[in-house]
């Protein structure tokens, strides 16, 4: 059942891209994600009812429960959008190839690179994760489903077999994977979403030093690239 109203709602901010006429099947059920997106964002899952999202998008109930039958296919079909949107295929495909010639500073660049861009291009939807993971256990498993695994798999297959070849410390992968997206991930809450800029750099400068910090603590000592000698000794790196 519809939940009782709880927010008042901006008028319909999302809803005026969409021209005043009929629309397509498509076209509604866009807006109708937009629209929640924007909705969810703002107020949060829970704070946001079918009946404030239909207020702003300028239509009945029925018809977001003819679209989307509960709340949570409606948040499922905002990831499942955003994953499209974002080029996760593409991505994930440029990864690979990276990974295929084991250049571990270009990956993790890669990695911090897109990081920003999401945040910067999508601040909006970026909220609506936090936000969401917050709330519900549910939510977060679903949009780790729908968006972290395929990536994080990508990531741990690499990190065991660089492990393997003896350029990775020991270690569980999941943990060396999460150290390796820590950085770039904050960064990007502190000052996209939150708007605190206490540094002013390019995004490929903070990339690239991420990307020196992370691999300093994954290499093993003597390794090229590392600035840590076999004997424990700083050494410079060499330039790319």
């Amino acid at each position: 059942m519809p939940e009782p109203m709880s927010l008042s709602v901006p008028a319909g901010e999302p809803s005026q891209s969409f021209a005043r006429r009929r629309m397509s099947g498509d076209e509604r059920r866009q807006q109708l994600i937009e629209t929640a997106l924007h909705l969810f964002a703002t107020n949060g899952f829970r704070g946001t009812t079918t009946k404030a999202i239909a207020q702003a998008a300028g239509v009945s109930e029925g018809i977001i429960f003819r679209y989307f039958p509960t709340k949570e296919d409606l948040y499922t079909a905002i990831l499942n959008h955003k994953a499209r949107q974002q080029g996760i295929d593409r991505t994930l495909e440029t990864l690979r190839r990276t990974m295929a010639e084991q250049d571990d500073e270009a990956l993790v660049v890669q990695l911090a690179l897109k990081t920003f861009e999401v945040f910067r291009r999508d601040a909006d939807f970026q909220r609506l994760m936090l936000r969401a993971a917050l709330e519900s256990a549910d939510l977060a498993q679903v949009a780790q489903r729908t968006l972290g695994l395929p990536l994080f798999d990508l990531l741990r297959d690499y990190v065991a077999k660089r492990q393997e070849a003896g350029a990775f410390r020991a270690g569980d992968p999941a943990l060396l994977i999460f150290a390796m997206v820590a950085l770039p991930t904050y960064f990007s809450i502190v000052s996209r979403l939150f708007g605190v800029e206490m540094v002013k750099v390019s995004d490929r400068e903070a990339a690239t030093t991420f990307a020196h910090l992370m691999l300093d603590g994954l290499r093993q000592p003597g390794q090229p690239g590392s600035t840590t000698g076999a004997n424990g000794t700083s050494s410079r790196r060499k330039k790319r």
